[in-house]
């Protein structure tokens, strides 16, 4: 008798410590962070939650990562004492994602489902620090992640610059959309752009009766749409094991971006809770881009021949770097089509004077383009947009005339009427900004690959040049930035070594910058250009513009009222607009 009723009390005991831990199961399975102020997550890497409670993931720091999880697995599992659960689940996030650079950050944020915080080994730019590029794609990983990618990666099939994707055991998504919103007042999808410094919502429901993903995304001023963003069919029977942890990985590249966290809610057998967006913590304010000064450095006098020959064997690995021959894709094949400055240097006795065999002027190498380009634009009987205008798609002929070629990308319509393609085409570098948003090419457009393509010239280099410094990586930046030093000349192709015209140098690099301003409106027509290049008009006096960059920097979707583009003489063009300090772009309403 006693036997039995020890039995029987230790059966009670453990009947209610298996209610208690199943009721704890249940509250730890959901939970609602406005800010995460005290909350005690896993933080790892570079992420740190702020006095105010917002959680920053990453910085501008250069590949980086920073990750935060929930700080215990929560139960996934399809059965709890053998009654059948389904795993279905419900989460909410407000993130935002502030660039280094205008309309140019990296890398991106994941939201991560994983058997475990451990990513050792995972690497940061397009891989999010949650795989590797050995571990990506192993069955074994048991990962589900939805990413909000910034850069598109070739090589994981990204899509473009601005969406969102649905990976398994893998950061190449089995399914991916741009960035957009169901307006659910005006019935149709809106564009939404990651990087723009917004906070954003995003929604993630899996349904494991209909085993269907739902990911939602708006801006934090709308409610949840009804239509979702992306809706998947999946299985995650495989994937998910009996305990799982929730969070973030985030991570940077070659360019950085501030990756926040403000607000979090999920539940693990229903609904999440809707976050209200007047308790969330606010972002820090949007600092302008400090320029860094120039550091300069003393050079000791030489006091040892050890000290000469090291400089001497640097200057020369300098100098053979600075002329190395860049070689294009298809002369891999084919061999190279040109000559090399030695040889030139060769057959024309060190380029001397009596073996010239005629002169133009600095244009001439651009005229015959531009006069293409006039031609197709303004006067043919249809427009026609080229869609490539690129240095490599310009060819010479017997006079060593500009000849356009290559019309594999163009298209045509009528005069009067709008181009209707919204394929985004072209070669990275000579796109316009408004095509990566609209898919839609115009006769500005070409005007702003025909701008980069004239600083290339001028250059000597390409127009995005990942291996070069954060100063020169992106040469209208460059240009730009020397010209407001008062030093645009800096720029020009060493290779020249000083034989140009000063004054058709500075042409043809103003020139490319007025190509390059981000607002279409704001650019230059090709029969102003052709004007500009003959010398049958002067090129107005630019004011220096404060601000990051000209060819790369953000236009405003709404309507920027009333806008005056500003020179040292009075000339007038209709453009959206642009914030800067002493910017020569003005809007008011």
């Amino acid at each position: 008798m006693m036997v039995a009723s020890i039995k029987l009390l230790l059966f009670l005991l453990g009947l209610c410590v298996s209610l208690k831990l199943l009721a704890l199961a249940q509250e730890e399975n959901q939970f609602i962070y406005h800010g995460f102020t005290g909350a005690n997550l896993l933080l790892d890497e570079i992420a740190k939650i702020h006095p105010n409670g917002l959680l920053q993931l990453t910085n501008t720091s250069k590949r980086q990562i920073g990750r935060a999880f929930f700080p215990f697995p929560l139960q996934f599992s399809t059965s709890l004492f053998n009654n059948s659960r389904p795993f279905s689940f419900s989460t909410q996030f407000v993130f935002a994602m502030v660039p280094e650079l205008p309309s140019l950050g990296g890398q991106g944020i994941a939201f991560t489902v994983s058997p475990s915080v451990n990513f050792a080994g995972a690497f940061a730019t397009q891989y999010f620090g949650i795989v590797n590029s050995t571990s990506n794609g192993l069955s074994s990983n048991h990962l589900l992640a939805v990413e909000l990618d910034t850069v598109p990666s070739p090589d994981l099939k990204d899509i473009n610059d601005s969406h969102v994707g649905i990976d398994v055991n893998s950061v190449i998504s089995i399914d991916s959309a741009p960035v957009t919103y169901f307006s659910d007042e005006e019935k149709e999808n809106k564009s939404l752009s990651l990087i723009s410094g917004n906070m954003m919502s995003l929604w993630i429901d899996y349904d494991e009766v209909e085993r269907l993903l739902n990911v939602t995304v708006a801006p934090i001023t709308r409610t949840k749409p009804t239509l979702p963003l992306l809706s998947t069919s999946l299985d995650l029977s495989s994937v998910m094991l009996d305990s799982m942890y929730v969070g973030f990985s985030s991570s940077t590249g070659a360019v950085a971006s501030s990756h926040y966290i403000l607000g979090w809610s999920f539940n693990r057998s229903g609904q999440a809770q809707s976050l209200d967006v007047s308790k969330l913590p606010s972002l820090p304010p949007q600092r302008k881009p400090r320029r860094k000064p120039y550091l300069r450095i003393a050079v000791p006098a030489i006091a040892s021949i050890i000290l000469l020959l090291a400089i001497s064997s640097a200057a020369y690995i300098i100098r053979r770097k600075t002329y190395e021959e860049l070689r294009e894709d298809w002369e891999q094949e084919y061999g190279p089509q040109r000559f090399s400055y030695k040889d030139l240097y060769k057959a024309t006795k060190g380029f001397a004077y009596r073996e010239l065999l005629g002169s133009g002027g600095f244009g001439m190498i651009l005229r015959g383009v531009g006069s293409a380009l006039l031609y197709l634009h303004e006067e043919w009987e249809q427009v026609v947009l080229h869609r490539d205008v690129k240095a490599s798609n310009i060819l010479l002929d017997g006079d060593f005339n500009g000849r356009l070629g290559d019309f594999g990308l163009a298209k045509f319509y009528d005069r009067g009427s709008n181009p209707q393609t919204t394929r985004v085409v072209g070669t990275v570098g000579y796109i316009a900004p408004e095509v990566t948003r609209t898919g839609r090419a115009t006769t500005s457009s070409d005007v702003f690959a025909f701008g980069a393509f004239m600083l290339e010239m001028a250059c000597g280099r390409k127009p995005i040049e990942p291996e070069q410094s954060a100063e020169k990586m992106i040469l209208v930046d460059w240009v730009l930035d020397s010209w407001k030093k008062g030093d645009i000349l800096r720029t020009c192709d060493p290779r020249l070594e000083g034989n140009y015209v000063v004054e058709e140098m500075e042409l043809v690099l103003k020139l490319g910058l007025l190509c390059s301003f981000p607002t279409p409106a704001a650019r230059p027509s090709m029969s102003q250009i052709s004007q500009y290049l003959d010398g049958n008009a002067s090129l107005p006096e630019l004011l220096p513009l404060d601000a990051a960059s000209i060819g790369l920097m953000p236009v405003s979707h709404e309507d920027p009222g009333d806008c005056t583009l500003s020179f040292h003489r009075s000339n007038d063009y209709s453009a959206n607009s642009f914030s800067s300090t002493d910017s020569i772009l003005s809007c008011g309403r």
